[in-house]
């Protein structure tokens, strides 16, 4: 049986660009970047810089973010890589809030009330 192979680190990339044919730079949390040429074939990068291995997970479309938690247990949003929406670094505290807002509108929309129906 095969070994799983196990990353110091995980990212999520816009599918959009991978489908787009072109390179694209892949941030590092040290700051490196890796240059992502086309044809994408790859499910793991090494970072030139501090050579952690970054596994990679493709997410459907150009959501520009999605939703996390940080050690304390807050929502946070992670930025997905490779995406054409604004940088976090770019915005301010209050557009990150709301932009975190309105996509915890969205999932209490989708999620079930949890309880105990019979």
């Amino acid at each position: 049986m095969a070994k799983k192979q196990t990353f110091d680190l995980y990212t999520f990339v816009a599918g959009a660009a991978v489908e787009s044919g072109e390179p694209f730079p892949l941030q590092c949390n040290c700051g490196g970047v890796v240059t992502v040429m086309p044809p994408f074939q790859e499910r793991a990068v090494v970072c030139p810089l501090c050579e952690s291995s970054i596994g990679i997970h493709i997410i459907e479309g150009d959501p520009g973010y999605i939703i996390g938690r940080n050690p304390n247990g807050d929502s946070m949003l992670i930025p997905v890589q490779g995406s054409s929406a604004k940088p976090l670094e770019a915005m301010t505290e209050s557009e990150r809030q709301e932009i975190l807002k309105n996509l915890e509108n969205e999932m209490a929309k989708h999620t079930k009330p949890s309880g105990n129906s019979r």
